[in-house]
């Protein structure tokens, strides 16, 4: 869908991508993550170490701890760590709640859980890249706040998809995806 595109994302900062539904904004990152290849052209990154949070991570019927763990299997991550990061991203309201053996699923946790699950999942694994779409729609004002604070402090390399840009005023670079005639236009924004 892309043609004639030239994009670099600068190391370290943090860019937000938008353009209207079926842009090709997914379909971005999904090049740059290596899972879709382009037909013509070459697509290179400095790192093969991605993070990738959606609007509806992926939680399966298992504990907590299997669940953090999906994708972070070759990571050594003590326990505690772990716990720490579940409870600074305040994702259950008791302390009860944050217990490693506990079963969760897409059924039993709400959808904004789901993501700071996804968020805290790639917080521990620490990526060089970090590549979210629409990742911040399920939350409320404070989450979105605990997420935004995490993203400042950390220094991989953000690539976002968002139709809220609004929300992410802290971003170093924006790229617009138009489309005109039926081709993608990028414009840098900013």
């Amino acid at each position: 869908i892309f043609k004639n595109i030239n994009l670099k994302f600068e190391k370290g900062s943090h860019t937000i991508i938008t353009g209207e539904n079926g842009s090709g904004k997914s379909t971005l990152l999904g090049l740059v993550a290596g899972i879709f290849y382009s037909q013509e052209g070459i697509v290179t990154t400095f790192s093969n170490r991605f993070g990738y949070v959606s609007a509806q991570p992926y939680v399966f019927r298992d504990t907590l701890y299997n669940n953090i763990m999906y994708g972070n299997e070759d990571f050594e991550i003590d326990e505690s760590s772990i716990m720490q990061v579940l409870k600074e991203f305040n994702i259950f309201k008791s302390e009860s709640e944050y217990n490693l053996q506990r079963l969760v699923s897409n059924k039993s946790l709400s959808s904004g859980q789901m993501q700071k699950i996804g968020f805290a999942r790639i917080i521990i694994s620490k990526p060089d890249i970090i590549l979210l779409d629409e990742s911040t729609s399920n939350l409320d004002k404070e989450s979105k706040e605990i997420v935004f604070n995490k993203l400042k402090e950390n220094n991989s390399t953000v690539i976002n998809s968002t139709h809220d840009p609004e929300n992410f005023d802290f971003a170093d670079h924006h790229v617009q995806i138009q489309i005109q005639d039926e081709e993608r236009i990028i414009k840098n924004i900013f």
